[in-house]
C-alpha cells in the first residue's frame, strides 16, 4: 500500500507550505478582472488583499480539471494505491467530487470525509492525517479520527463589508446597501450543523460587538477543557479586530493556545477585507501539532 494525502489551497495552504508538510496539493482558482491566479501557487493572499482594497472583486473557480487528471496520472506511474482527501466542504465547491471521480478512472482507492468546512482547520485535518500516515496508521482509521474531530468542531466568520456577499449572492445589493447604512455586521456560520454550507448565524451592530458575540457562542460551544482543541484565528488586514478575539477569547479561556492565520485569497474572495475568522475542532486521536 502506498498513500498519499491531498487537499486542496482552501486550506489556508500554500503550494510551497503543503511541500514542505508532504501533503500534495491543489489549487483553486481565482478570477480578477479576467485574469485566472493558482491561488497558494502564482497568487498571494497579500497580493489579493492589495487588488480587493483598491476595488477588485474577484471570482473562484474549482481546481483545474487538467491539474487533476494530470496529479492522478502520476499517481498511477508510481504506484500510489490510496490518497486520504481533505478538501473544503462538498457544500461549498464540487472540488472533492472532481478528485474522486478522476481517483476512480485511474483505479486508485480514495478515502475521504465531509469536513463540513473550509479555511485553517481543513489544513489542521490534512495535516494530522499526514502525520498518522508516517505513524503506519490505516486510511480507514485516518478517516474515523478526522470524523471524530469534525464532529467536534465549528468555525464563524465576521463580515464588516457586506458587498461581497452581494456579489457572491449571499445577499441583495438592496439589502447591503441598507446594512451598510446601518452598520450591520453579519456573523457567518461554517458547520456541520449548517451542512458545510455558509449560513447566517446573527446580525449585530458595529464590528466589536460582532466579535464579542462570536466569541462568546464559539467558546460555548467548546465542552471541556480548552486545551483538548484546536483553535485558530484568522483575518484579512483586521489586525484590529483579531486582537480584540483573542484578548476575549483569553479571557474566557486563558490556557487556550491560539493558532493566528490570514484569511486565504479564494475564500476572501467572497468574505471581502477586514473579516475575521474564528475556529475549533477536538483535536485528533494520536497527533500533536
Amino acid at each position: 500500500m502506498k498513500i498519499r494525502v491531498l487537499t486542496d489551497s482552501a486550506g489556508c495552504l500554500s503550494k510551497e507550505q503543503a511541500e514542505a508538510y508532504g501533503i500534495d496539493f491543489l489549487p483553486l482558482q481565482v478570477i480578477v478582472e479576467g485574469k485566472t491566479y493558482l491561488d497558494g501557487a502564482d497568487i498571494t493572499n497579500s497580493q489579493l488583499y492589495d487588488m480587493m482594497e483598491k476595488g477588485a472583486f474577484p471570482q473562484t473557480s474549482q481546481a483545474p480539471l487538467g491539474m487533476i487528471e494530470e496529479l492522478f496520472s502520476t499517481y498511477e506511474k508510481e504506484g500510489v494505491t490510496d490518497v486520504i482527501l481533505v478538501t473544503l466542504s462538498p457544500a461549498l465547491s464540487g472540488t472533492n467530487e472532481n478528485i474522486c471521480a478522476a481517483a476512480m478512472r485511474y483505479g486508485i482507492k480514495i478515502h475521504t470525509t465531509d469536513t463540513y468546512s473550509t479555511l485553517h482547520i481543513e489544513q489542521y485535518w490534512a495535516r494530522c492525517a499526514k502525520a498518522l500516515v508516517d505513524q503506519g496508521v490505516e486510511p480507514e482509521e485516518i478517516i474515523r479520527r478526522l470524523n471524530n474531530s469534525i464532529a467536534e468542531s465549528k468555525g464563524f466568520l465576521v463580515v464588516e463589508d457586506l458587498a461581497y456577499l452581494a456579489k457572491g449572492g449571499r445577499l441583495t445589493p438592496l439589502a447591503a446597501k441598507f446594512g451598510g447604512m446601518l452598520k450591520i455586521v453579519p456573523i457567518l456560520e461554517v458547520s456541520k450543523e449548517t451542512g458545510g454550507k455558509v449560513d447566517m448565524y446573527e446580525k449585530v451592530r458595529t464590528m466589536p460587538k460582532a466579535i464579542k458575540t462570536a466569541v462568546k457562542t464559539i467558546t460555548s460551544n467548546m465542552k471541556g477543557n480548552a486545551q483538548e482543541y484546536y483553535f485558530v484565528l484568522m483575518d484579512s488586514r483586521a489586525s484590529q479586530s483579531a486582537q480584540l478575539a483573542q484578548k476575549e477569547l483569553l479571557n474566557i479561556f486563558p490556557e487556550l493556545k491560539i493558532e493566528r492565520d490570514d484569511i486565504c485569497a479564494v475564500i476572501n474572495c467572497h468574505t471581502g477585507m477586514g473579516s475575521v475568522g474564528m475556529q475549533f475542532a477536538k483535536k485528533v486521536e494520536g497527533v500533536e501539532l
